[in-house]
């Protein structure tokens, strides 16, 4: 799974605005032109995700098909990683307690993983995604 979340843009005012979609319409951000635009909204939703991780919220799935007159955004990896984690071990109804049981380690290294400051290796990335019955796929 990619995880990418889509934004709406629009100019004005010499200003290029960036939107989330709900549930993500609390980021919103502007840059001087598309591309810092752009820029603005990915590191915008690293923060609101990352925030959103410290605090234990449920990430919200993205849209499997974005909708008609929007840009996928994808978070910067720092974020992506948890953020696809805490989401992924929701949708197999699993704790952290108990992902932690199926791995054979510590609770503590569980909640870890789940935070931007995380930085696992792709084997340990791999083993935590079969667990919990994906798998990890490197894309272009």
């Amino acid at each position: 799974m990619i995880l990418e979340y889509p934004f709406r843009f629009w100019s004005e005012g010499g200003v290029v605005y960036a939107q989330g979609l709900e549930p993500l319409d609390n980021v919103l951000t502007f840059g001087e032109d598309d591309t810092s635009a752009r820029a603005a909204a990915r590191e915008a939703l690293s923060g609101v995700l990352a925030a959103m991780l410290d605090r234990g919220d449920t990430i919200p799935a993205p849209p499997t098909e974005a909708p008609p007159g929007t840009h996928p955004i994808e978070p910067e990896p720092r974020t992506a990683w948890p953020a696809l984690m805490r989401l992924e071990r929701e949708r197999a109804h699993m704790t952290q307690v108990e992902l932690a049981r199926r791995l054979g380690v510590s609770f503590q290294a569980v909640q870890k993983w789940e935070r931007p400051s995380a930085n696992p290796t792709l084997a340990t990335m791999d083993r935590v995604l079969r667990a919990l019955g994906r798998r990890l796929a490197l894309v272009d």
